[in-house]
């Protein structure tokens, strides 16, 4: 029951974080997007390398963000990044801040999922304009596609 419960691809962070202590505070895409990352590579399955498996989690994790971005676009969404003010929200309902999630990552994934935190916390705590979610949104897209190439560079080498 472990393997569902506490699965390895999701518990195996260097600080001992698991990923569900983080995303539950998340809007549904955001988590998501979040939980691709953070198990990108980490997550066997049958009949696929590990460097391929990691690029279609981080495919997934990018599909979730773009969703994000189109639901909020279209339905006014009341989602807005707090910036570095999202490590003290976090740190506040976790007892982890942004620092403590990302530590342990590759350089683009940690960007991608410190970006994705700081997108998606708890709406009512936020005061930053629009402009700095796209920020934080298009540093996390930019961070996946530049880690994808990283990984389809290796497979060919």
């Amino acid at each position: 029951m472990e393997h569902v419960n506490h699965p390895s691809h999701y518990n195996q962070h260097p600080a001992g974080i698991e990923c569900i202590n983080i995303i539950r505070h998340y809007t549904c895409d955001i988590a998501n997007a979040i939980k691709y990352c953070w198990r990108a590579g980490l997550k066997p399955e049958m009949g696929m390398e590990d460097a391929e498996k990691g690029i279609e989690d981080l495919e997934k994790a990018l599909w979730y963000i773009e969703d994000y971005r189109n639901k909020c676009h279209t339905a006014g969404c009341q989602h807005r990044p707090l910036g570095c003010a999202a490590s003290v929200v976090l740190l506040k309902l976790t007892g982890h801040n942004i620092g403590d999630v990302v530590i342990g990552y590759e350089k683009n994934v940690a960007i991608a999922i410190g970006g994705l935190l700081r997108v998606g916390i708890i709406s009512e705590h936020t005061v930053y304009a629009v402009e700095e979610w796209e920020y934080w949104l298009d540093e996390a897209t930019e961070a996946i596609q530049q880690r994808i190439a990283d990984i389809k560079n290796n497979i060919k080498n």
